[in-house]
C-alpha cells in the first residue's frame, strides 16, 4: 500500500525524489503479545529507509520502512532449553502524508517536516522449546518528525523522530496459539534515526 502511495501520486512541477536509508534505534515499546523475556520497552538498534516525493511547496507523501531484529529479546540472557526467544522481529511499511517548511523559507538549512500515514505493523517471536511462537500482521498507524539538510546538491542528512502503534488486531478468541495476555492485542514503540538523502 505505501510503494503504491508514492509511486502513483502525481508529479507535481519541481517534484523531487528523496532516497533515504537510516539507522536508529527503537525504544519505549510495549505490547500485550507473549514477551517472555519482558524486552519490549528495552532499546534495539533498527535499519530502514524512506522514500519520499515533495517539492518547493509543503505537501508531499512517502513510504517509511523500519526493521527492527531482537524485539522480543534481551541481550545476555538464554539458557538451552528454557523459554527464552531465540529469534523475534518488528517491522513497518507505512504509506505517509508529508508536510515540511516551504523550501523558500530556509533554502540552505535544515526543512523541518511531519508526516504520518497507515500501513502493516509485523511482529514474530520463537521460543527455544518452540510451545508460544507467533507471526502476527497488524493495520497500524504512525506519526513523527524531524529535519532534512543537505550538503551538495544531491546528497543530506535527515533526523527522524516516530511513534508506530497498531490500530486494529485479531480478537483474542481468534489467537492460535493465545499470543495475548488477554487484553486486546497491542503493539507499539517510538524510533529515533538519522539517514543519508539521496537528491533526485
Amino acid at each position: 500500500m505505501a510503494i503504491l502511495i508514492v509511486l502513483g501520486a502525481a508529479a507535481r512541477a519541481g517534484a523531487e525524489w528523496q532516497f533515504t536509508p537510516v539507522v536508529g534505534y527503537t525504544f519505549k515499546g510495549s505490547t500485550t503479545l507473549v514477551d517472555l523475556e519482558n524486552a519490549a520497552g528495552t532499546r534495539h538498534w533498527n535499519l530502514g529507509g524512506a522514500i519520499t516525493v515533495i517539492g518547493d511547496f509543503p505537501l508531499g507523501v512517502e513510504a517509511h520502512f523500519v526493521y527492527t531484529p531482537g524485539f522480543f529479546e534481551r541481550v545476555g540472557t538464554g539458557t538451552v532449553g528454557s523459554l527464552d526467544v531465540i529469534s523475534s522481529r518488528t517491522y513497518a511499511l507505512m504509506g505517509n502524508a508529508v508536510i515540511a517548511m516551504p523550501r523558500s523559507w530556509n533554502r540552505y538549512g535544515l526543512r523541518p517536516f511531519a508526516s504520518g500515514g497507515l500501513g502493516l505493523l509485523h511482529a514474530s517471536a520463537q521460543d527455544q522449546l518452540n510451545l508460544l511462537p507467533f507471526r502476527i500482521n497488524l493495520l497500524g498507524m504512525n506519526v513523527g518528525g524531524g529535519a532534512v539538510g543537505f550538503v551538495s546538491d544531491r546528497v543530506g542528512l535527515r533526523f527522524d523522530l516516530r511513534y508506530f502503534r497498531n490500530v486494529q488486531g485479531p480478537d483474542i478468541e481468534d489467537l492460535d496459539p493465545p499470543i495475548s495476555s488477554g487484553l486486546p492485542v497491542r503493539l507499539r514503540y517510538w524510533t529515533a534515526s538519522i539517514g543519508v538523502v539521496f537528491r533526485y
